[in-house]
């Protein structure tokens, strides 16, 4: 228990460091300023209603047969209230009304004064909407399940008060700077009402989910710290099989053998089809992708999934978002389908509200893609943002696997994490369509069968072809027993896209010989190495192989 309630702490000071607590800054120190209580009050309220609202709202909405986004407008009506009677003295009258009905016992006078900072506080609890983690999901899939049990209201208290810790630190600054600050002191009225004025302008913005876009255009700075959570709290529910949970610490530059994808069980309504879409059985490369939609963290990541998308929907690649809702108002199938509008996501999205598939892949984070290759079996497992060239490396190796013979457009994730990386030999076809690479290529007609006599020497980045060759589109096929490749490249390992049935001999500049049988079509590592570091390598293929491409990583 102690350990789960440590958890939380850090999870929810995490988060109210992290980029989406941004947008409510002004007005948790425009509300603060004046009375010294008001500053706990604020922050006393947005914690109570949110741990609250998180962990039974939706519950209770569901009991009073009223929609899960009720307690969002609610609060956002409530905001508005506040900032009018902030503004406008009559209205502020009408809304003090009720506690001025109170006994006049100054001890209860004291209790009261600040009033409007708790129920700001309320409010803001019921909208506001911080980045998502490990420890919130396991809180939500707790609370969507009912299984509500003395370690989730623990963790959610905790989480609720760590969330507050930071809050109350700003606030409290806001409020110093209006005890000392004699400009503050001297214009307290004009102060009150442009504080006010924060409060409405925050209410519409919340309304149109405008804070998102600050959001998006920021880095979550905190998001490593919060998946190393992940690794402390699981979501609950079924536990999957134990080479997926392996998969989840495996690097994601590769494919791993992970299993069987996990089934789809207990979906909702689907989105962008017009049928269930069942990546075990579409002998598709699918990418399933749980996701919520007031997630920042996965708005960034369902730009980068999108244009996956839309590079490799027609080479036999598919998305599946599983939308699992992290708050009452996400279950609400119009809003759902706004957000996709809204966020530009034009792949197949379908509700998980009751968190069964969710379960199903022991899931714990928003947001997490499961990439399967065409036969439904899992390959690659990611939580979080980043790794989308990794991940598109991946994507190319499952499809050419899917179908060696196909010609995939040229990559197009290039962010920071391949920019980083160590210079890599890019990925080099082989067939007349596209062999820019080749060191001694044909000029003129390049279809049909070639002799390239020795070969040459190619320089780094190039191959260059020896003996007889038959030139297609899209391949290549030895037609003599002294056919062979020079590959000049840089990369830590290389995999050779092939079919047909055969052998395969790679002799490296050590003098080391390794000789492969091809049974299948699809990729073969041919070299595996530790650094990456440039070599010439001699690559023979027996007659009858048909050779398509080199990929590197």
């Amino acid at each position: 228990m102690f350990s789960m309630i440590l958890i939380g702490l850090i999870g929810g000071i995490l988060t109210s460091l992290s980029p989406c607590i941004i947008p409510v800054l002004p007005l948790i120190l425009a509300v603060s300023a004046g009375d010294k209580r008001r500053p706990y009050l604020v922050v006393a309220g947005l914690a109570l209603s949110f741990a609250i609202i998180t962990l039974i709202g939706s519950v209770v909405l569901n009991a009073l047969g009223l929609p899960q986004d009720t307690v969002r407008w609610v609060g956002i009506g409530l905001l508005v209230l506040v900032g009018l009677g902030m503004i406008i003295p009559a209205i502020g009258r009408i809304l003090q009304a009720p506690f001025d009905r109170l006994p006049k016992a100054n001890f209860l006078q004291s209790k009261v004064q600040g009033r409007g900072g708790f129920a700001v506080g309320l409010a803001l609890g019921a909208v506001y909407v911080p980045c998502a983690g490990p420890v919130l999901a396991a809180i939500t899939v707790a609370a969507a399940t009912g299984e509500i049990d003395a370690t989730i209201i623990a963790l959610t208290i905790s989480f609720a008060v760590g969330a507050a810790i930071p809050l109350l630190g700003f606030a409290l600054g806001g409020n110093q700077i209006g005890q000392r600050v004699d400009w503050f002191q001297k214009r307290g009225n004009a102060f009150r009402r442009g504080a006010g004025a924060v409060v409405i302008a925050l209410a519409v913005a919340l309304a149109y989910d405008a804070p998102a876009a600050i959001q998006r255009a920021l880095p979550d700075w905190t998001g490593a710290a919060q998946q190393a959570l992940g690794e402390k709290i699981q979501a609950g529910g079924a536990t999957a099989g134990g080479s997926l949970e392996a998969c989840r610490t495996l690097g994601a530059s590769e494919a791993h053998d992970c299993g069987d994808l996990p089934k789809f069980e207990g979906l909702g309504e689907w989105i962008n089809t017009d049928k269930p879409v069942d990546p075990h059985t579409s002998g598709k490369v699918s990418l399933v992708d749980f996701w919520a939609y007031a997630c920042i963290n996965c708005q960034r990541a369902n730009e980068h999934i999108t244009k996956l998308y839309d590079h490799y929907k027609d080479y036999g690649f598919e998305v599946i978002g599983v939308h699992a809702p992290e708050y009452a108002f996400e279950r609400e199938l119009a809003n759902v389908k706004d957000a996709v509008v809204t966020q530009k996501i034009n792949y197949p999205v379908v509700q998980d509200n009751d968190f069964v598939t969710w379960k199903n892949f022991n899931n714990r984070y928003w947001p997490a893609r499961y990439l399967a290759d065409h036969t439904g079996k899992l390959r690659q497992i990611h939580e979080g943002e980043g790794d989308y060239a990794e991940t598109e490396m991946v994507i190319r190796q499952l499809l050419q696997d899917r179908d060696p013979s196909i010609s995939l457009p040229d990559p197009i994730e290039k962010g920071v994490e391949a920019e980083t990386r160590e210079p890599r030999s890019p990925e080099t076809y082989l067939g007349a369509e596209r062999s820019k690479y080749q060191w001694n290529a044909v000029r003129g007609e390049r279809l049909g069968e070639h002799d390239f006599g020795t070969g040459e020497t190619p320089e780094l980045g190039f191959y260059s072809l020896a003996g007889k060759w038959k030139v297609a589109e899209t391949s290549i096929t030895p037609q003599s027993q002294d056919a062979h490749i020079e590959l000049n490249y840089q990369a830590k390992w290389v995999q050779l896209v092939l079919s047909g049935k055969g052998k395969v001999t790679v002799k490296r500049e050590s003098g080391e010989t390794e000789e492969f049988d091809i049974t299948e079509d699809g990729s073969v590592d041919i070299v595996r190495k530790d650094k990456n570091e440039p070599e010439l390598i001699t690559v023979i293929p027996s007659e009858g192989l048909e050779l398509y491409s080199f990929t590197f990583g």
